[in-house]
């Protein structure tokens, strides 16, 4: 019996001996994976951060070819040569050994200016960015109030005055020193200024860009560039429809317009009487710029967008940065 009993002691402590053995390995097993998997995960942020660099470095050189570009425009002896932008193109591809730079350059005449657009073009504006037709008339309204001098007739200005002073602020009753400012008028939220997103029909998502980017204040013009507005600017202007302000800017998209005249050749329609006058192929000195890097290989990406302010040849300051923004979201490319 004794040695029954040994025998079966004997195999138990080699059972217990066995799963302890395997559960050692078990151990060593997952530490080892879950070490793999730290080392795999550090590897690739490693990757992402060197990739994110180099393409933020292609998105600013972008904008660098692109400020260079128009800064120093060709001499009459060189309009010939090739060059990666003109005067009126928006869109332009700066190619380099590693990936290239897709550069879109809108001069601040291409949109609409907050401190000379009437409440008609404004709210015209608004609808075609998907605001609905009572609440952009009121928010143009806002808007001519908040930059008209205080006491103007406006049948709002008593209601608008009341609600500035119970959310604890007054209206500036001067012109918009920023876009940005136009976010303090009452009826202008985020997401109309900035855009949203939005569930399609096909359960898709739908983006829907913002009033933001059609505004400016530096061209102090009710006119817009036609070579440079995109179609809900054009839509803004009186007897403009969606499918006139679609073919300009299809039409631009061969060749920038030299003048008004030349639209009506091109697109051998007529341009209605009413939006003549809002019309131009004249640029003020200021442009947005938007540049996205994008490097060979990767699917990385970074947006940068600045303002600058383009001084007259031979200035000593040349060029200035007005605004810089990192990582933006990418402009519509025209329309």
């Amino acid at each position: 019996m004794s040695s029954v009993s040994t025998i079966r002691t004997g195999k138990a402590e080699a059972g217990v001996a066995l799963l302890a053995v395997m559960s050692t390995i078990t151990v060593l097993v997952l530490v080892a994976l879950a070490f793999s998997s730290s080392v795999q995960l550090e590897t690739r942020t490693a990757i992402y951060h060197k990739e994110a660099a180099q393409a933020y470095a292609l998105a600013t050189g972008g904008v660098q070819a692109a400020l260079l570009e128009i800064a120093y425009p060709p001499s009459s002896d060189q309009q010939d040569e090739p060059r990666s932008w003109k005067e009126g193109q928006r869109l332009a591809q700066v190619n380099y050994a590693h990936g290239q730079a897709l550069v879109e350059i809108v001069n601040e005449t291409g949109k609409l200016d907050l401190n000379a657009a009437g409440r008609e073009q404004l709210a015209r504006l608004f609808e075609a960015r998907g605001v609905e037709p009572e609440d952009a008339t009121h928010l143009a309204a806002a808007l001519d109030h908040w930059r008209s001098p205080a006491g103007s007739d406006n049948p709002e200005s008593e209601a608008l005055e009341q609600f500035y002073l119970a959310a604890g602020y007054s209206p500036a009753h001067v012109h918009f020193a920023s876009v940005e400012e136009a976010l303090r008028v009452r009826g202008m939220s985020r997401d109309i200024f900035y855009g949203t997103a939005v569930l399609s029909r096909e359960r898709r998502i739908q983006s829907l860009y913002g009033v933001g980017q059609d505004l400016t204040i530096y061209s102090g013009s009710a006119q817009v560039n036609v070579n440079y507005a995109s179609e809900a600017v054009l839509r803004s202007l009186p007897d403009v429809g969606a499918g006139l302000a679609r073919a300009i800017v299809q039409e631009r998209s061969k060749q920038p317009f030299k003048s008004l005249d030349e639209i009506t050749q091109r697109l051998a329609v007529s341009l209605p009487d009413h939006a003549v006058p809002f019309l131009t192929t004249s640029v003020c000195d200021t442009y947005s710029i938007v540049s996205v890097g994008e490097l060979k290989g990767s699917r990385v990406r970074r947006t940068v967008k600045t303002v600058v302010q383009i001084g007259p040849r031979g200035a000593a300051q040349r060029q200035r940065i007005i605004a810089w923004y990192d990582d933006v979201t990418g402009e519509e490319n025209g329309n």
